[in-house]
């Protein structure tokens, strides 16, 4: 497969996705693996999502930008892993474009608790709103791609072409 082909599957889970599993590690080689909630998709291969600067991500992240991002389609019971660098926003206008995409999410996520619960289906389980506000953004930017299948892995690295002037 192609790696636009592979990104291409990430978005179009891109609206039934909350989460992603980042994974990171710091200088000693210590690996960290997290779920971070997904702000937004951008093509061709970057993806913007929450954290913390209390958390384990963000203090490997800091030393090492390199992280691996993945998550698993039950149905297909198929994974999808992007390898890539990233950055952290914590201010400026595309940390502000970020936080209102994050901000629409959260009303949109409370809507659907609050439907599932006239249904009949109520949960006591805190939601996505009690998350701290003093997140950051990650911009995360993928140079590598591969789907894992039971029987075989693909991989993908992005091309980057130049356009002629």
């Amino acid at each position: 497969m192609k790696f636009k082909e592979i990104f291409d599957c990430f978005l179009e889970r891109k609206d039934s996705l909350k989460v992603v599993y980042v994974a990171s590690c710091d200088r000693n080689w210590k690996p960290n693996s997290a779920a971070k909630m997904l702000v937004e998709m951008i093509p061709p291969n970057e993806i913007l999502f929450l954290d913390y600067k209390f958390t384990r991500t963000y203090a490997n992240l800091r030393e090492i930008p390199k992280l691996s991002l993945s998550f698993m389609d039950d149905v297909e019971f198929r994974g999808y892993r992007l390898t890539g660098v990233c950055t952290v926003m914590d201010s400026g206008e595309e940390f502000k474009y970020a936080q209102k995409i994050w901000e629409r999410k959260l009303i949109t996520y409370e809507a659907d608790r609050i439907i599932q619960r006239v249904k009949g289906f109520h949960s006591t389980r805190e939601g996505e709103n009690s998350l701290p506000e003093d997140f950051v953004i990650v911009r995360f930017t993928a140079t590598e791609a591969a789907v894992i299948k039971p029987d075989r892995i693909f991989k993908a690295h992005r091309t980057f072409t130049v356009l002629a002037k």
